[in-house]
C-alpha cells in the first residue's frame, strides 16, 4: 500500500487492472492489482468457500427481529454486524467442520 496525494479519475482508467486506488479512513492510497494465483485451490480453501456461500444463503433466512438482535450484539465491536455474523459462522465451521445453524437463530437479551 501506498498513500498518494490524491489521484485522478483518469488516472484511475489509465492504470485500471495495473493499480488499485482506493481510501482507507479517507486517506488516498493505491496498491498493485491483486494478482489471481494459478495454483487449484486446496481442499481447505474450497470448504471455505462453500461455508462463506453457505453463510450468505443462510443470512437470508434471518429474521428482521434476529438481524436487529445481531446488530444490537455488535455495539461496541469494530466490525459491522453482518462481519461479525460472518466471522462467527466461519469460525464455527473452521472448528467443527459444520453449518451452524446457531447463528441464524441468535436470540440476544439486555440485562
Amino acid at each position: 500500500m501506498a498513500v498518494v496525494k490524491s489521484f485522478s479519475r483518469e488516472m484511475v482508467r489509465d492504470l485500471s487492472g495495473v493499480v488499485d486506488f482506493y481510501y482507507w479512513r479517507g486517506i488516498p492510497c493505491a496498491r498493485l492489482w491483486p494478482r489471481k494465483t494459478t495454483l487449484p485451490p486446496s481442499a481447505a480453501m474450497l470448504g471455505a468457500r462453500l461455508a462463506f456461500i453457505q453463510s450468505r444463503k443462510d443470512l437470508r433466512a434471518v429474521s428482521g427481529a434476529t438481524r436487529a438482535a445481531w446488530a444490537a450484539s455488535a455495539v461496541g465491536v469494530k466490525q459491522a454486524w453482518l462481519d461479525y455474523y460472518t466471522s462467527i459462522y466461519m469460525r464455527t465451521w473452521r472448528d467443527f467442520h459444520t453449518f451452524p445453524p446457531v447463528v441464524t437463530e441468535y436470540t440476544f437479551s439486555m440485562e
